[in-house]
């Protein structure tokens, strides 16, 4: 019986659904979230970031040379950064809609501490590549925080 039940992908599937993390956001407002994320990600100075500056989008070409790049913001980088974080910081009041206290408080400190990483980046206190570096262990640090509440929350 428990042979069965182990290589019954149905059984399995079961498991699967029933340790899913809750979704953070409604439906409505996670599409409207990323209709925003993606609008920012497509601007001149959006693309520009992305391909000089931080790795913003997935699989992207330059990832690799931006983590590890020991370059400082040029004038012209550090108004498209300056720009595209405007654009960008937009989404987050959606991102902050119908979620509990205690993701709001995960959401309000990560958006602290990332901007604090752009402003040094800005500033030419770090590097392109600790900027990114940093941002990532923030994202990551984020993520985890966020799987613990919706884990819990079920």
């Amino acid at each position: 019986m428990l042979t069965a039940c182990a290589s019954n992908p149905i059984a399995n599937n079961l498991v699967q659904v029933a340790k899913a993390p809750t979704p953070i956001h409604s439906e409505s407002v996670s599409k409207r979230l990323n209709a925003c994320i993606v609008r920012s990600n497509q601007s001149a100075d959006a693309l520009l970031v992305d391909s000089q500056i931080i790795a913003v989008t997935r699989n992207n070409p330059h990832a690799k040379s931006l983590f590890s790049s020991p370059d400082k913001l040029t004038d012209q980088q550090a108004q498209a950064l300056t720009n595209y974080l405007a654009e960008a910081n937009a989404c987050r009041p959606i991102a902050l809609e119908g979620v509990n206290p205690e993701m709001t408080a995960v959401y309000q400190d990560f958006f602290k501490r990332i901007d604090a990483v752009y402003a040094d980046l800005i500033a030419r206190k770090i590097t392109i590549g600790v900027a990114n570096q940093e941002r990532q262990l923030l994202i990551q640090d984020a993520h985890l925080k966020r799987v613990a509440i919706q884990t819990k929350s079920k």
